[in-house]
């Protein structure tokens, strides 16, 4: 009976985790896209580019950093570039590789954006959470983090 307790507790668990990604997430998107004209994705890389202390960053590297495949991370660089959004050069350290920068119209879209986008997340996140369930939030994440960077790496190949 306890195991039967602990399984729907799993359940109801994941079903909650899943709400919010597939409700918060996708209406955070829409919020960008109406406010700024780009897309959760180019929010996302726009804003990591402004962020950078130096002028470029290698494409693999910025992929790492924000979880991403190093294929999704190339194909939504070329879908920017072609936008204005940012500029893709051959990489000086390693030919094989690419170095992504933020163009002045990128850098203008995410000045304009992440104001805007701060307060929806202050709206529809940090105003709704206290700072316990916050702490709780931060506590699960850092645990389900350090399990997917221990378990299964980006990098690591799948094999069946």
């Amino acid at each position: 009976m306890a195991q039967q307790g602990m399984k729907e507790l799993d359940s109801k668990a994941w079903r909650a985790f899943h709400k919010i990604g597939s409700r918060l997430l996708p209406h955070l998107g829409r919020q960008v896209t109406a406010h700024s004209g780009i897309t959760g994705a180019e929010y996302v890389v726009l804003t990591a580019l402004s962020e950078l202390p130096a002028d470029s960053v290698n494409l693999n590297r910025l992929a790492l950093g924000l979880g991403w495949e190093t294929s999704r991370m190339s194909h939504q660089i070329t879908r920017m570039q072609e936008a204005g959004l940012v500029k893709k050069t051959q990489s000086d350290s390693d030919a094989r590789c690419f170095d992504v920068s933020i163009t002045s119209k990128g850098r203008k879209i995410a000045e304009k954006a992440v104001p805007l986008q701060s307060l929806e997340i202050n709206h529809c996140f940090s105003q709704v959470l206290t700072s316990k369930q916050k702490e709780a939030l931060i506590e699960i994440s850092e645990a389900i983090s350090a399990h997917m960077r221990e378990n299964h790496p980006l990098n690591k190949k799948v094999v069946h």
